[in-house]
């Protein structure tokens, strides 16, 4: 169906015109533009999510605060092309052309926010519990600080743009126990095992949304 594919479209980039907002593609605009919120979430190659506010004028939808971090962090260039695929939920996954026409690939930073602040986040070490019982517990403060109450499920936004859906169980205040229905499939396909140690990125928390990354010796994965 046509509903189901890839909305996508790119951009020539001129700094002259881009560097502090960014005018999306017209046509997008029209037919897409009710899917959009006031602000929307751009995901780069290397796994980092950058937060745009949105604002919208007689010409379209404009991208501003965070688009010139965007712009600045990947030394966007005259003729370079961004390529901007929308996953739904206000989220575009970006990958960028310079002037031979090769994709541009950076590396995955520690920190993954607009601002150069690291984004909330939790961190486990895999036990045999977790895999017998199929559920992960997130920690209580992360819970009370940074998710919302009586949330029924959060996302997971894996390395090759799969949004997991992931059932939560709740205490009775609302507060976020434990990460259940959907965890063990989410962690069988990306070969976890106990032992394993993962960070959990909060990169959206009016729709709780992650990352998840394996640490080793040579530094963080996205899965």
């Amino acid at each position: 169906m046509a509903a189901d594919r890839v909305k996508s479209f790119f951009t020539a980039i001129d700094p002259a015109r881009h560097r502090n907002q960014l005018h999306i593609n017209r046509q997008f605009s029209t037919l897409y533009g009710h899917l959009i919120g006031s602000s929307v979430q751009l995901r780069d190659m290397g796994g980092r999510v950058w937060n745009i506010e949105v604002i919208r004028s007689d010409e379209g939808i404009i991208f501003t605060t965070g688009w010139s971090e965007f712009f600045a962090h990947h030394s966007l260039n005259f003729g370079y092309f961004v390529v901007f695929e929308y996953r739904g939920n206000s989220t575009f996954f970006t990958s960028i052309l310079d002037h031979s026409a090769c994709e541009v690939h950076m590396d995955a930073p520690i920190a993954s926010s607009s601002s150069s602040q690291p984004l909330p986040s939790f961190q486990i070490t895999m036990s045999a519990r977790s895999f017998c019982h199929r559920c992960i517990y997130v920690p209580g403060t992360f819970s009370r600080t940074h998710l919302p109450r009586f949330v029924n499920e959060v996302q997971i936004h894996d390395a090759a743009g799969r949004v997991w859906q992931i059932g939560l169980d709740r205490r009775g205040n609302g507060i976020v126990r434990r990460l259940a229905r959907g965890w063990a499939a989410f962690y069988s396909t990306k070969n976890i095992s106990p032992g394993d140690t993962c960070v959990f990125e909060l990169i959206n928390s009016d729709i709780p949304a992650f990352n998840v990354y394996t640490v080793a010796a040579g530094g963080r994965q996205l899965l």
